[in-house]
C-alpha cells in the first residue's frame, strides 16, 4: 500500500513518475552502468589500429555489458558466435561508440557469406624446410633443364687462323656476339604471391577480381574444386609479401605463386 505522503507525490508529478518507471523497465543498462569505468574508447582505439589482441589485456577488468560482447565477439575465432554477440549488444546494450563496431563486423560477415568478399582468414601456417626446397625446385626446373640442354652442346673445332690478322680478329668478334645472342639472360624467381580469394563459383571469382581492380590487378585461376583469386603481382620474398598485404585494403594472405 502506498503511504499518503507517496500518493500526494504522485499527484503532483505524475509524469516524474512515469519518466522513471521508463527507464527502469526499458533502459537497464544505463541504469547499471552508473558510476562503473568505460573502456568503450579503448576499445575503439584498439580496433582501428589493428591491435584487436590487446583486448585481452583490459577482459577481465571490463565489467559492462556492453563492452564485454563486443570484446567476446572481437577475441572469438567462431565468425557466427561472434555475430551473435554483436547482435546482443546492439539490442539490449546500445552503446554510441561500440554499435559502429558491431555494425560494421555483422556487415562484413553478411557480405562474405554472399560470396561478394572473402571471410578474414588466418596466417597460413609456415611451410616446414622440406617443403618450401621442393616447391623452390619446382619453380627452378626451367632454368635448370635449359642449362642442362647447352651443356650437351658439343663445343666446334678451332679455326685455322689464316695470314689476315684483321680478317681473324672480325671473325673473333662475329663469333663472341653469336654467343652473347644464344645465351638468354636467367630470370630471377618470384615464388611468392598475395591470395586475396577463394570462391566454389567462377561468376563469384570474376566478380571480385572486377571489385579490386582500382586497388590491384588479378586473375581467377582454377586450383583443385575452388577458383583462388591471385594478385598478378610477384615477390622475390615472403616478408616482401608480407609488407605489400599490408598496404591493401582488403584480406590477403601470401602463398607460392602458381
Amino acid at each position: 500500500m502506498l503511504t499518503d505522503r507517496t500518493k500526494s507525490l504522485l499527484r503532483k508529478s505524475p509524469a516524474t513518475f512515469c519518466v522513471a518507471l521508463f527507464v527502469a523497465f526499458f533502459c537497464p543498462p544505463v541504469l547499471h552502468s552508473a558510476g562503473e569505468p568505460s573502456y568503450a574508447e579503448e576499445i575503439r582505439r584498439y580496433v582501428a589500429e589493428d591491435k584487436v589482441y590487446l583486448l585481452k589485456n583490459i577482459r577481465g577488468k571490463v565489467t559492462l555489458p556492453a563492452e564485454k560482447l563486443v570484446i567476446d565477439a572481437l577475441l572469438s575465432e567462431d565468425a557466427p558466435q561472434a555475430v551473435a554477440f554483436y547482435q546482443k549488444q546492439l539490442t539490449q546494450y546500445s552503446d554510441p561508440v561500440l554499435d559502429q563496431i558491431s555494425t560494421s563486423r555483422i556487415a562484413a560477415y553478411s557480405m562474405a557469406r554472399e560470396g561478394i568478399v572473402p571471410l578474414p582468414k588466418l596466417k597460413a601456417p609456415e611451410p616446414s624446410p622440406k617443403q618450401r626446397a621442393k616447391e623452390i625446385q619446382e619453380s627452378l626446373k626451367p632454368s635448370l633443364t635449359y642449362l642442362k640442354e647447352k651443356s650437351k652442346l658439343t663445343i666446334p673445332a678451332k679455326k685455322q687462323h689464316s695470314v689476315d690478322v684483321q680478317d681473324s680478329t672480325k671473325q673473333s668478334i662475329s663469333d663472341g656476339e653469336e654467343k652473347r645472342k644464344e645465351v638468354p639472360p636467367v630470370a630471377v624467381t618470384t615464388p611468392f604471391a598475395l591470395q586475396c580469394g577463394s570462391f566454389k563459383n567462377r561468376q563469384n571469382a570474376e566478380l571480385f577480381v572486377k571489385k579490386i581492380s582500382p586497388h590491384a590487378t588479378a586473375k581467377a585461376l582454377l586450383r583443385g574444386d575452388s577458383y583462388r583469386v591471385l594478385l598478378n603481382k610477384r615477390y622475390a620474398s615472403k616478408e616482401e609479401a608480407e609488407a605489400a598485404a599490408k598496404r591493401l585494403p582488403f584480406e590477403a594472405i601470401v602463398v607460392m605463386a602458381p
